[in-house]
């Protein structure tokens, strides 16, 4: 294709921007590849609220997407119409968002999350041992309950208690009312960023008011967001203030380092910035996790060969270890493969977004300032030039032949300088769920087998089947299934 000289946008549908919108919400997947086969790897959406946006699917493009200097593009024009506070990593820029970044990243990685490890399995363990035969669960919102549970104990430092379970209540009472379609849809017709200004502005006024409002449905689609995100915040800062009046080094929770983290001149985070890197971080911790499970376990359901070999993998690692390790759980080869397969072919985000503040060659073309571009994840995904001809097959193998998909082929949690802050205990936390769900679980479905796929559609900013992922539970194995043997079970058995 020849490079072009000249800012202008790559041709796109002209459809109404209301319809682009709709079919970018339910079915956004068919409606992609239909507008790439028409358009090639560049086109043009334009959607309402907003300026256009050039879905990309070149990995050349990628990279230079990737590659933008930080002065090249605005975060704060992300599309998330979610009332997170506008001091949220996400929405920085420049040097700003770099400091946060370093402040953010190290809690979430090296030995703090090693050690967490057992304690996800200790929750899982908790979830799988409560379940009954007959029991029905619609999987993303299952392992969202399991997810937020861990992320009490991640950021909030509690497994059990009062406090615990009123934290989880607010948490998840909040995400759902906040990431409603209705909600969604008015952010996607005013702006999400005008829209997120609206909903904070009307949070603080409560907030210095002491307005915790009912908690209940109203009129407006954003009455119970914003009961809730006021509720929420004042646990956290009640906890950020307990924090700063002991200024504890040792404690090793996100909240306790939040809270006690300064910025370059060596001041206390504002209280409110606390409490936006909070709630960002349930975000992240919830609806992703959620969504990546519902594809995962469609794939386990109408693949029982896979899930098979994931069971005797995780069985063959016991009996090296003599237990269920975690951490080696969460390395091994096969089930690792099987969850960034996917995550390629199915991936809960369908792509990520940098706003131009400057004209940016962008792979073959020279995109005006002011506009969006879009790597998208899901075409770049399933490109078989990049893939092979079986690109929009699920073969975990792929994986283990030696090939090297680089970052710009391969981003389920996006890339360059703006990548998932929590994407390695995301992918821990995954591969620990369903290491236990293939050693101690045989669930039924609707989905079992069979090559009908349900319709993918936007929840939260994430893509969930449209019906969900509902399975019944047909048997839990003990704990001990798969562990050697002591000389007492050995007698036991024999009925010694």
């Amino acid at each position: 294709m020849t490079t072009h000289s000249t800012a202008k946008l790559p041709p796109g549908p002209r459809e109404m921007k209301v319809k682009q919108a709709m079919n970018m919400g339910y079915g956004l997947w068919q409606y992609l590849e239909k507008q790439q086969q028409t358009f090639g790897d560049y086109f043009t959406l334009r959607l309402p609220g907003q300026g256009p946006m050039v879905i990309l699917s070149d990995p050349k493009a990628i990279k230079d997407v990737f590659s933008l200097k930080p002065e090249q593009y605005d975060a704060s024009r992300t599309q998330l119409p979610m009332d997170v506070g506008e001091d949220n990593t996400v929405f920085l820029n420049q040097k700003q968002h770099q400091d946060s970044r370093k402040m953010i990243i190290p809690p979430l990685n090296t030995n703090r999350l090693k050690d967490r490890a057992g304690v996800m399995h200790n929750i899982v363990t908790e979830h799988l041992n409560s379940w009954q035969v007959g029991d029905e669960f619609n999987i993303p919102r299952l392992v969202g309950d399991i997810t937020l549970d861990v992320i009490c104990y991640t950021v909030f430092n509690l497994r059990r208690g009062d406090r615990k379970d009123t934290y989880k209540k607010l948490m998840l009472g909040w995400l759902l009312s906040a990431c409603s379609d209705a909600n969604f849809a008015v952010g996607s017709m005013i702006g999400a960023k005008r829209y997120r200004g609206i909903l904070n502005k009307a949070y603080l006024k409560r907030t210095e008011k002491g307005d915790f409002g009912d908690g209940k449905k109203g009129l407006f689609p954003w009455k119970q967001a914003i009961d809730l995100k006021v509720q929420l915040a004042d646990m956290i800062r009640q906890d950020i203030r307990s924090i700063r009046s002991r200024m504890d080094s040792s404690e090793s929770h996100m909240l306790s380092i939040l809270a006690r983290a300064t910025d370059t001149d060596g001041n206390l985070l504002a209280e409110e910035r606390v409490i936006s890197e909070t709630v960002g971080l349930l975000i992240g911790g919830h609806e992703t996790s959620a969504a990546t499970s519902a594809w995962f376990m469609l794939w386990l359901l109408k693949k029982p060969d896979v899930l098979q070999r994931i069971r005797a993998e995780v069985k063959a690692s016991i009996a090296q270890e003599g237990e269920f390790d975690p951490l080696k759980i969460a390395e091994l080869p096969y089930l690792t493969a099987c969850l960034n397969e996917s995550q390629r072919v199915t991936p809960s985000a369908v792509g990520t977004v940098r706003w131009l503040t400057q004209d940016a060659q962008i792979g073959d073309w020279l995109i005006p300032a002011g506009n969006c571009v879009f790597p998208c994840i899901y075409l770049t995904q399933r490109n078989e030039a990049i893939y092979g001809e079986d690109a929009a097959e699920y073969r975990p193998e792929r994986w283990l032949e030696n090939n090297k998909f680089g970052p710009n082929e391969y981003f389920p949690f996006g890339g360059g300088r703006r990548a998932c802050v929590g994407m390695n205990q995301a992918r821990q936390q995954l591969r620990i769920i369903f290491a236990e769900f293939a050693r101690r679980v045989t669930f039924s479905s609707i989905h079992d087998g069979g090559a009908n796929w349900p319709i993918p559609r936007q929840i939260g900013g994430q893509t969930e089947p449209d019906v969900g992922v509902v399975v019944k539970v047909m048997e839990v194995r003990p704990e001990s299934t798969d562990y050697p043997q002591t000389d007492v079970d050995k007698k036991v058995a024999q009925g010694a």
